[in-house]
């Protein structure tokens, strides 16, 4: 069963720190692109079986209701969804008791709210719209209407002693699911410019364990994620198991039979033909054997061997014997008898696992 994305490249104003497609337009977003969006879901040529629909951006709380209960009962039309999770990203300055009514009314069964923090000087520098206070109301409105929502939350923003007491407020809503993500200043952003503000990676260290430390009573499941028991995003675990995924939208990735595809990042190259791709990358049985060896171990579950045999025929240790035994030796990775895992260290220093994974091949 695939995995849906739908991406919705407009936003109020654009963060100084995103690197994402988007647009900033002032009211929602423009008909004929949901026009476009929905006839790319009808022609959509594949699987009619979803157990995910993940609404992302840009700033999809910007939808008007009434074109996002239009957009999912396209994709209900077309798709067959299964117990599908199906969320939603939102600004807490968008978020209203009405608006999270109809959302509810029109499908929506999770929530992911970008608050990124309780400090009002922290978000100010991270360039956000909405303050500490809103931010409080638009999660005590979203845990009042819906049980399955996550917190989105960043370290490393000035002043970062204000992160400790950031993730305390966060506890007083007990969301069900946390991420926290290290502030990167992408040379493409205005933030990029401020690269010199970095914190230092033994800053920054302190900072992600803090996190581990206050949200202790949160499986760690991801790199970045802490959840209850239950709620993890199975959207996103979709991605960490390499599984296939369809996307929808302008720059939307796809993942199916093999092949990466990607939606053209203009909007007048995707109105002009919604469904048509501006790359396409066929990858060889090799290159989806590493990556799903390299995306299972952004998870503290690991990669189970067997289900590697059943997806591919061949067993783990032999594809990877060299590269997992100098993990190992390195403390990043354990391999155990039924499964790899990474270590805490692996968790903080993953971009290792995957380089020592990528160059052995055979």
């Amino acid at each position: 069963m695939l995995g849906i994305y739908i991406h919705i490249p407009f936003c109020r104003t654009k963060c100084p720190y995103c690197d994402f497609v988007s647009t900033p337009i002032p009211g929602a977003p423009p008909p004929p692109f949901v026009d476009a969006l929905c006839s790319e879901i009808r022609a959509f040529d594949g699987s009619s079986a979803i157990r995910s629909v993940f609404i992302g951006g840009g700033t999809p709380s910007i939808l008007a209701p009434r074109d996002l209960a239009r957009i999912l009962d396209t994709v209900r039309r077309r798709f067959r969804p299964v117990d599908a999770e199906i969320s939603i990203e939102a600004n807490p300055d968008d978020v209203s008791p009405g608006l999270l009514d109809a959302w509810r009314d029109a499908g929506i069964n999770r929530v992911s709210l970008g608050v990124q923090s309780f400090d009002d000087a922290v978000l100010r520098y991270l360039g956000r719209r909405h303050d500490a206070a809103a931010a409080c109301r638009a999660c005590e409105a979203v845990a009042e209407r819906f049980s399955h929502w996550a917190m989105d939350l960043i370290f490393g923003a000035p002043p970062v002693d204000a992160w400790p007491e950031t993730l305390r407020q966060c506890l007083t809503f007990a969301p069900p699911h946390v991420s926290t993500y290290g502030l990167t200043y992408e040379p493409a952003t205005p933030m990029g410019a401020r690269a010199a503000e970095a914190v230092d990676d033994a800053l920054w260290l302190d900072l992600y364990r803090r996190a581990e430390h206050e949200l202790a009573d949160y499986d760690h499941y991801e790199i970045s994620n802490f959840a209850r028991p239950g709620f993890e995003c199975r959207h996103n675990l979709i991605y960490w198991h390499n599984e296939e995924y369809a996307g929808f939208g302008p720059a939307a990735y796809s993942f199916i039979d093999g092949v990466r595809a990607k939606n053209p990042d203009r909007l007048d190259a995707y109105l002009e033909a919604p469904g048509r791709k501006a790359e396409t990358l066929r990858l060889d049985d090799w290159e989806i054997r590493v990556e799903t060896a390299i995306q299972h171990c952004r998870l503290r579950a690991g990669l189970n061997k067997d289900a590697y045999h059943r997806r591919f025929g061949t067993n783990l240790d032999d594809d990877f014997g060299p590269a997992l035994e100098a993990l190992v030796q390195r403390g990043l990775v354990e391999n155990a008898s039924e499964s790899i895992r990474p270590t805490r260290l692996g968790f903080e220093l993953n971009d290792e696992i995957g380089l020592e994974l990528l160059g052995r091949r055979p």
